[in-house]
């Protein structure tokens, strides 16, 4: 399986090539919402879609394929791709240079293969199972920050305007006991740089598995470790992702959730 998959990581690294480019070179386009007025999606969110899907269709055309766009495509197969064409709309929109095309393969349910590419960075994050995890050519590894209150650690908010927004709430448990809080935008960002230890780690509610499927297994192929803590609420089931360098997970958590 390795032979193969490093042919389709080369492969897919030509393609996200493209597709960076042509995000890098469109400079008029027509914003729309979706869930609500900050929820954005773009004309060029939905061609680097189609891009993606067509390279997916013509060389591996039993894969199953799961995009933010468009939701699942094909019949149920060992392969799924899953695809987030824009993660961190909001930034592209504004010219912000954090955002970023992230593509993860599954066999069998279980991540094997992750890109996360950065149009303005001109940067790659990429893994394999087992192989360990990059940026472009160089291995990346997360930090060995022990000490909770020296970590930079990063999360997100929801696109929802409701009154419940529970990562307020962990933000302000968290904010005072840590060096600094960062937010990029994008979860496949902040997961990449956990996974090359720029941040020490992220958490962030209600992220979905086209945001996270690739930068989880790079973190992960870097020396991390992922959680997923659910809630139940008066408003429903929520559920809080967690994603460490390994060495201040039991002070973090305890921290966001025993104070």
């Amino acid at each position: 399986m390795n032979e193969f998959l490093n042919s389709v990581r080369k492969d897919l690294g030509k393609l996200l090539d493209e597709v960076c480019n042509f995000q890098l070179n469109s400079k008029n386009f027509k914003v729309e919402t979706k869930s609500s007025m900050v929820d954005y999606v773009t004309d060029i969110d939905k061609k680097s879609d189609e891009m993606i899907i067509d390279f997916i269709k013509t060389n591996y055309p039993t894969h199953q394929i799961l995009t933010e766009e468009h939701g699942i495509i094909g019949e149920k197969s060992q392969w799924c791709w899953v695809v987030d064409p824009i993660d961190g709309t909001t930034n592209f929109i504004h010219s912000y240079p954090l955002h970023c095309i992230s593509v993860g393969l599954k066999f069998e349910n279980e991540t094997v293969l992750g890109m996360v590419a950065l149009p303005v960075l001109n940067t790659k994050f990429h893994a394999i199972k087992g192989g360990g995890a990059f940026k472009d050519s160089d291995k990346i590894y997360v930090s060995k920050q022990n000490i909770l209150e020296k970590s930079l650690i990063s999360t997100g908010f929801p696109y929802s305007r409701a009154t419940h927004n529970p990562n307020l709430v962990y933000f302000n448990k968290i904010i005072n006991k840590i060096a600094g809080i960062r937010r990029s935008g994008s979860a496949a960002i902040d997961l990449c740089f956990t996974a090359a230890g720029y941040t020490d780690a992220y958490f962030e509610f209600g992220i979905n598995e086209w945001d996270y499927c690739a930068g989880k297994l790079i973190l992960e192929e870097a020396g991390g470790k992922s959680y997923k803590k659910e809630f139940n609420t008066k408003f429903g089931k929520d559920e809080m992702f967690i994603f460490t360098n390994s060495c201040i997970d039991d002070e973090l958590k305890k921290t966001l959730f025993n104070s």
